[in-house]
């Protein structure tokens, strides 16, 4: 997507949907009216799932068939979207991510599921990374010097860090350099002057990291929210099994898909 985001064709009960791929969600989610235009009954869960900016998710529909590329999946539960997505069909969450090695080149536009297996590369940079028991992706960057936690999130468009973390770069309320840009409800969002942001061998000036009130980010996730603006170009794979971030050598681009696409805007 222009912003760096990336959707992904799923088919669900034989329809192509658009989802988004979002590291950062708990679980797969569909729009109300996607699935009230495939019939799909809907439930109330027991199960409760927060997300960013006080958004739930406690509807979910069963599909029988679920498919990802070859890979297949039946009566897996999908959670009704309540959130605005105008450019997307719903999520492709860690719930089925986890399960494999997801190998991510953004250059060519490509995604792959693989049964986990050994994915050292010679020419890789490798990261330590662990995942919660939300499926959530940790692993420690710096950030104008200082370690701090980050988790990957692929359904952020970029990057985020509470105010209560940003006390930890020496960042408070009162800084000079911390200027108001805009606000989401009781959320305010705030610009700052970083300097370096650093994970493996990679390194970037003057990242764009917006800081946010400390309740815009729900408490599960960590001292920084790295979202898509962080990693463009980048080809990686997410060991999920192995626990490791791996950052393969970058791929010439391939060249851009036709209007028809399954990966073009839906209607």
């Amino acid at each position: 997507m222009p912003d760096g985001r990336i959707r992904v064709p799923v088919r669900v009960e034989g329809h192509m949907l658009s989802l988004l791929l979002d590291t950062g969600g708990v679980v797969t989610t569909i729009k109300w009216e996607r699935a009230k235009e495939l019939g799909l009954p809907v439930r109330q869960s027991v199960k409760r799932v927060g997300g960013v900016g006080g958004s739930l998710l406690n509807f979910y529909v069963t599909a029988q068939n679920v498919s990802v590329g070859d890979l297949r999946l039946e009566n897996h539960p999908i959670y009704v979207e309540s959130r605005n997505l105008p450019d997307a069909d719903g999520t492709l969450g860690s719930d089925i991510l986890r399960d494999y090695d997801v190998e991510i080149d953004l250059a060519r536009g490509t995604l792959s599921l693989t049964v986990p297996d050994n994915c050292a590369q010679s020419e890789a940079t490798t990261i330590a990374m662990d995942i919660g028991q939300d499926g959530h992706i940790r692993f420690p960057v710096k950030l104008d010097g200082k370690t701090v936690t980050a988790t990957f999130d692929s359904g952020a468009a970029i990057s985020l860090i509470p105010m209560k973390a940003a006390g930890l770069l020496d960042i408070y309320p009162n800084s000079a350099a911390l200027a108001l840009v805009g606000s989401n409800g009781p959320y305010q969002i705030y610009a700052y002057p970083f300097q370096s942001l650093e994970f493996g061998d990679v390194s970037i000036k003057n990242p764009h990291i917006l800081i946010v009130s400390d309740s815009f980010i729900p408490e599960t996730a960590s001292a920084l929210v790295l979202g898509m603006d962080a990693i463009r170009q980048m080809h990686f794979i997410i060991a999920y099994g192995e626990k490791r971030f791996v950052i393969l050598p970058a791929t010439d681009p391939a060249p851009k898909p036709e209007s028809d696409s399954p990966l073009a805007p839906p209607p």
